[in-house]
């Protein structure tokens, strides 16, 4: 997180790219670069915390199984980011495609980008 060379890097590469993601505490990663500034985003709940302070100026959604703003998707934990990926699957290509993905890998895709049990599981610290 205070590696600015490392920060400048992924900037630079996010510039070029059509669609920047991450899972779980990546959102923290991207938020230190600046690259969810002004953007709504999620985070792994237990690591909530730290990554609202790698990013004041990011909208954090705190209950989200993942969260989409333009071309930023950021998921919460790893299982969500599963459900995310099916969801970028099937937003570049077609939700049978992404359907059929789930399916290949036996995975109960969850589709509701706003159903996230762990939000209250794992309230933030007081």
């Amino acid at each position: 997180m205070n590696d600015d060379s490392f920060l400048g890097w992924l900037r630079d590469w996010a510039a070029g790219a059509e669609i920047v993601s991450s899972v779980c505490t990546g959102s923290g990663v991207l938020a230190a670069a600046g690259l969810l500034d002004g953007r709504r985003a999620t985070s792994n709940k237990l690591a909530f915390a730290w990554a609202v302070e790698q990013g004041p100026q990011v909208q954090w959604v705190r209950e989200a199984r993942w969260v989409k703003d333009g071309d930023r998707w950021t998921s919460s934990g790893v299982a969500a980011g599963m459900d995310m990926a099916l969801a970028l699957v099937a937003h570049l290509r077609s939700e049978d495609t992404a359907s059929a993905i789930g399916n290949a890998i036996e995975y109960e895709w969850h589709r509701d980008s706003g159903w996230d049990p762990f939000a209250d599981l794992n309230p933030p610290a007081e």
